[in-house]
């Protein structure tokens, strides 16, 4: 592939074709083994081929019906919680007609780590509720941020052979 150049498929067919009709023709490459390898291992994110193949095959199978409508709950649940949320933060604010700030993003991703946690591991960390992010969402959260720079920094390999850098 063209180093640095990332494409974004959103039609269904193109979508069906790169990833069940021709997967081989389409790998990620050296680079994300170089970049993931450590942190991921082998699995589904770094892989390319028939080990892709068979990883793929694996989740397709974990999304269930059953495990579409937990997901759909937990999501719910979450939801209704983050409103509860908001609700109570209006009704405590000082100046009604000022109102308060809300940072989306922190929103967005307490949200996700939350339902995802909870679906993944089966456990809710309760990140909506908290006044501080939950130690496992920030150490993910500075994992996902170390990931995405060392895909934009092109002399990752060398200061990492050069020991030059934390991640």
């Amino acid at each position: 592939g063209l180093p640095g150049a990332y494409f974004y498929i959103h039609d269904e067919e193109n979508v069906r074709y790169i990833l069940q009709t021709k997967f081989n023709n389409y790998v990620k490459g050296d680079m994300w083994k170089k970049v993931l390898g450590e942190i991921l291992g082998v699995g589904i994110f770094a892989v390319d081929g028939e080990r892709w193949h068979v990883h793929r095959k694996l989740m397709s199978n974990m999304f269930s019906r059953n495990l579409l409508r937990h997901s759909a709950d937990v999501t719910r649940k979450k939801l209704s919680e983050l409103v509860y949320v908001f609700n109570k933060r209006i009704d405590e604010s000082d100046d009604a007609e000022e109102g308060f700030d809300i940072d989306l993003q922190d929103v967005f991703f307490r949200l996700t780590i939350d339902i995802t946690t909870i679906i993944t591991f089966g456990i809710d960390l309760c990140s909506i509720q908290r006044d501080q992010q939950h130690h496992f969402a920030l150490a993910f959260d500075e994992l996902s941020f170390l990931c995405q720079k060392r895909f934009l920094d092109p002399f990752f390999h060398v200061k990492k052979v050069l020991c030059l850098t934390r991640n």
